[in-house]
């Protein structure tokens, strides 16, 4: 493949119906230099890298006329009078992002690692695990080989969602991120040239380097999404419904936020807290009743408000879920049982001081089976101002801090993304 095509092209059949080679007399003295050299990979790899041919432009010859007439001859290159353009292999663009940060791992051996699942790993992608059964999309839209299968020779696709990989994935933000942190402070100028460096391995032309500090220039500064003042009076947790009480007992915050839900750990059913779950749009209750999904809204201030709230459990199997709505003052307000049912759980008027509760609470019924469940709070202020305050149980929700990048971290996207730098020319 160091011409993009081998000079056999059946590369997986060299008997009687293979194609014959384009260099018959060059395959001949490559097989022999090969035997007389030690059958070393390394030094008939050297041979062909240092040749002529090898180095040849993917422009081809700069006389026109030599050029007119190599492309009416051969507008294959099959002759490889240039060098074909192409795309460098998934494994060349993981090793060459890591090697332009300084952060690849060039040590011999060992056990594989996960490529793709942060903290991405800095080891060479030849030591990649690979997983038949769950074999990672990201590998198949760069054509790494099925290893179900016996392939030959990949592919070479061109789709949007490689672009779409340059422009979303963790792993070409992340190292943005550490190349321009490697680059600090320094002026702009000395910046755009230091980038250029280590990723294009040349100096930015003039224009390139207008280029760059005009978009330096230009790029609006950070703005961090402020979350809605109501949103600090919810609590998230677990507990047990105390019936007799009307109250939950012990109740405690849930520790790990995913970006999406708040749950036991970052993998979900969690080891210790099981199933229990919260997010924007409802949750799922834990194991046992001992583990029920708590909701909690924390009054600010003396006042009155009014509930209104719909609960939904849409799943066939199992027995279904019981939900509660209880106060710290008023003890319980509102109770269902349901099984693939809508209800609407509303109070009318609820007056709490400064620090007083009210619980939305889930918990299983007899059994642990598709207990999912939907449900949205709205509680109002009973004011009589036209200045009541809202809080609603999925805009208030926390949401998961986007970090944006910073001017030189887009530009260094910009070049890792750049055809200068995913293709051999």
């Amino acid at each position: 493949k160091h011409f993009g095509e081998g000079l056999v092209p059946t590369t997986s059949d060299f008997g009687l119906r293979a194609k014959p080679p384009s260099h018959p007399e060059l395959l001949d003295w490559l097989a022999r230099t090969f035997v007389e050299e030690g059958w070393s990979l390394k030094k008939l790899h050297r041979h062909i890298l240092l040749s002529a041919t090898f180095r040849q432009s993917s422009g081809g010859p700069t006389d026109p006329q030599i050029k007119s007439k190599a492309i009416q001859r051969d507008p294959n290159n099959r002759l490889l009078w240039r060098m074909n353009s192409h795309r460098l292999s998934f494994e060349e663009i993981r090793d060459s992002l890591l090697a332009s940060s300084g952060k690849l791992n060039r040590d011999l051996g060992g056990k594989p690692v996960k490529l793709l699942s942060s903290p991405f790993s800095t080891r060479r992608t030849l030591y990649g695990l690979v997983d038949r059964q769950f074999f990672p999309s990201t590998f198949r839209v760069f054509d790494v080989a099925n290893p179900d299968l016996h392939i030959a020779e990949r592919s070479e696709t061109t789709v949007p969602q490689q672009s779409l990989f340059f422009m979303n994935h963790p792993l070409i933000l992340s190292r943005a991120r550490e190349l321009a942190e490697l680059i600090g402070d320094a002026p702009a100028e000395s910046a755009i040239q230091s980038l250029f460096t280590r990723i294009l391995q040349r100096e930015p032309t003039p224009e390139e380097l207008a280029d760059a500090r005009a978009f330096l220039n230009q790029v609006s500064p950070q703005t961090s999404t402020v979350p809605p003042v109501t949103a600090k009076d919810w609590q998230y947790g677990y507990g047990l419904y105390d019936e007799s009480k009307q109250q939950v007992t012990g109740f405690e915050k849930l520790p790990h936020f995913t970006g999406a839900a708040w749950q036991g750990g970052p993998k979900w059913p969690d080891a210790k807290l099981g199933w229990v779950q919260l997010t924007a749009e409802g949750g799922h209750p834990g194991n046992n009743r001992d583990h029920a999904a708590v909701r909690r809204w924390v009054a600010p201030r003396d006042l009155v408000i009014q509930i209104r709230s719909k609960l939904t459990h849409e799943a066939a199997p199992g027995d279904g879920i019981r939900a509660f709505i209880s106060s710290s003052s008023a003890r319980q307000l509102q109770t269902a049982k349901i099984h693939q049912q809508t209800v609407n759980l509303d109070v009318d008027s609820l007056t709490l001081k400064a620090g007083d509760t009210v619980d939305f609470v889930v918990d299983i019924d007899k059994v642990l089976n598709s207990d999912q469940y939907l449900w949205s709070v709205e509680i109002t202020e009973v004011s009589e101002t036209n200045k009541a305050t809202v809080w609603n149980s999925k805009t208030d929700f926390p949401k998961a801090e986007t970090q944006k990048l910073t001017a030189l971290e887009q530009l260094t996207q910009v070049l890792l993304c750049s055809n200068e730098f995913l293709f051999v020319d």
